[in-house]
């Protein structure tokens, strides 16, 4: 048997248990899930970008970014830029750092997890400023870049922000921040390691 392996697979098929009650959790209390990185991104676009950002509305779990951007229309008409975001795209991370957690049986469960849903606000309101700022920057850059000011440049920052923040940081957040809480886990796999090494 390779060193830590029955550890880290005990450990697994306790997780894949525990996500499933996590997920049905979180789902059920989407409308407050969603609350505190919808706070968040609005926070940081309206400090971001003052001058055109002038608040957002949250419907459900969709959220809009309400903008003075305006759009030549026909007709002579002028259509506001209001991009919109799921929250609930990102914040997926909770119930997956809270299964980590149940799973590998943490001391101080009970305080570890809140912390750990604080530190994922962050990284769940980058992903949806980033969904914004992908549609007024790239999608519809023709049309805002005077009002913008955003370049080439920043816009291919705007694509990487949001692969970054789509791909990377709903998965990987919660996991950096459940070892940086809990490191039990590698410590019992060292110390097996170590045991089977010495037989």
């Amino acid at each position: 048997m390779k060193p830590g392996f029955s550890v880290i697979s005990g450990f697994f098929v306790r997780a894949l248990l525990w996500l499933v009650p996590c997920l049905a959790l979180w789902y059920a209390g989407r409308h407050y899930v969603v609350l505190a990185p919808a706070w968040l991104a609005e926070f940081t676009m309206h400090t971001l970008f003052p001058f055109w950002v002038h608040g957002s509305e949250l419907q459900g779990t969709q959220q809009v970014l309400l903008t003075g951007l305006g759009v030549p229309m026909p007709g002579g008409r002028v259509a506001d830029v209001t991009p919109e975001a799921n929250v609930l795209t990102y914040a997926y991370g909770a119930p997956l750092l809270a299964a980590l957690f149940l799973a590998v049986r943490s001391q101080g469960s009970w305080w570890k997890i809140p912390l750990g849903w604080l530190m994922l606000l962050p990284f769940q309101a980058w992903g949806v400023c980033f969904t914004w700022l992908l549609q007024v920057g790239v999608h519809m850059a023709e049309a805002t870049r005077s009002q913008t000011r955003f370049d080439a440049f920043d816009a291919n920052l705007i694509g990487a922000g949001y692969q970054i923040g789509f791909l990377l940081l709903p998965t990987l957040a919660p996991i950096l921040i459940w070892l940086a809480l809990d490191r039990r886990l590698i410590q019992q796999v060292l110390i097996e390691g170590a045991l089977s090494a010495g037989d």
